[in-house]
């Protein structure tokens, strides 16, 4: 009951032959094949994209312990998994014991938070340089004021200009996130809403 309810594809190997002995519920899910047709299958067909007398387990003698490898599903598609290859006794003989873990939601969060953090990136390089002059131009606006040679309102109208820059900033920052949450589809949703302003 426990190996089919599982949510983790379990494949039992035979580590002589590469061939699948058993496989339960959720391995049949993923590899989109039904146990009767997995059952005497080599497993590099499905579990493992290596060459035969390549098997990182049996001929490389490579530990596997939630490492990242791929699946390769009956229709072709390959999915990124999470790979644990443990050997245990049944009866007399020994098996090779597969349980992988689907990860492409975590691939896909992945890509989106590179996809954000480059987006965040990009809005810093643009507003770096503007917001650097407005801070040297406000510092020059002290001098003047301490220097005395400026009047109230000469120092009010460039104070005004700078007020301008910024607010010209600010709105170069929303027009840009704006059309990027618009146009790309890797922005999560929450983050497109706020940077729409919807």
């Amino acid at each position: 009951m426990v190996f089919d309810r599982i949510q983790t594809g379990i494949l039992i190997i035979d580590p002589e032959t590469h061939t699948i002995i058993d496989a339960n519920n959720h391995a049949e899910s993923l590899l989109s094949i039904k146990k009767d047709k997995l059952i005497g299958k080599i497993c590099h067909d499905f579990v493992c994209p290596a060459h035969c007398g390549q098997c990182p387990i049996t001929d490389l003698n490579t530990p596997l312990h939630n490492t990242e490898r791929t699946l390769i599903a009956a229709n072709g598609e390959r999915i990124p998994i999470l790979k644990t290859v443990a050997q245990a006794s049944i009866g007399e003989r020994t098996y090779l014991i597969e349980s992988f873990v689907d990860i492409r939601d975590r691939k896909k969060a992945e890509k989106r938070r590179i996809a954000l953090l480059a987006y965040l990136n990009e809005s810093v390089l643009r507003i770096k340089k503007p917001l650097e002059l407005t801070g040297e131009n406000l510092r020059l606006i002290e001098q003047q004021v301490g220097s005395g040679d400026f009047t109230t309102e000469e120092i009010r109208m460039q104070i005004r200009l700078q007020f301008n820059n910024v607010k010209t900033m600010v709105e170069t920052l929303q027009d840009l996130a704006s059309k990027a949450a618009e146009e790309r589809d890797d922005i999560p949703e929450n983050f497109r809403e706020f940077f729409i302003g919807k």
